[in-house]
Parts: structure tokens; C-alpha cells; sequence
């Protein structure tokens, strides 16, 4: 269920850390603690950011921070570091054969 946008994107010059602007629909509230991940729709579809609710009695206001993030998956990297661990399995036995 969609429940707000992505307002923003810029990136913290001294972290260099990427800051997202998050504006979600005022009748929606998300406990403070809840945590933010960068997901995709699909196995090529769009990535969106989804929100998975925590347990805090205090809900997040306007200007708080999601300080628990988790990063996308980049389907790319996940193929390529399985090809070279194959790789490196084949050329390990390989040697071991000799």
C-alpha cells in the first residue's frame, strides 16, 4: 500500500551518506523505531522504500530521522559475486585434482 512519496534525494557531504526526504500521508503514523529499506517490485521492477513498523509507543513527527536503514540488494552484485565464487570453487578443485 502506498502511504506517501519520495520528496528527496541528496547526499550528506560529510558522511557521504545519501539523505532520503520522506513524505508520508498525514493519517498514517509509523512507531519511531521503525525501520526503512530500499526494496524492489519485482525481480527487474521498480525499487520503492518500505517501511517495517516497529514496537515504539511514540510514533515519528515531522523532521525525525530513520536511523535504522537497510540498503538494496543490487541484483548485478549478487549474480556476479555467485559467478566468481563458482569460479573460484572450479578453479580450487581443479588444482586439488592434480
Amino acid at each position: 500500500m502506498n502511504v506517501g512519496r519520495v520528496a528527496s534525494i541528496t547526499l550528506d557531504a560529510r558522511t557521504y551518506q545519501g539523505v532520503v526526504r520522506l513524505e508520508i500521508d498525514k493519517g498514517v503514523q509509523f512507531p519511531k523505531d521503525s525501520q526503512a529499506r530500499i526494496l524492489t517490485a519485482g525481480l527487474l521492477g521498480d525499487q520503492y522504500i518500505g517501511l517495517e513498523p516497529g514496537a515504539d509507543e511514540k510514533t515519528l513527527v515531522a523532521g525525525d530521522t530513520i536511523t535504522q536503514t537497510q540498503s538494496a540488494v543490487v541484483l548485478e552484485s549478487l549474480i556476479s559475486q555467485f559467478l566468481f565464487n563458482k569460479a573460484a570453487d572450479a578453479g580450487g578443485d581443479a588444482g586439488a585434482k592434480k
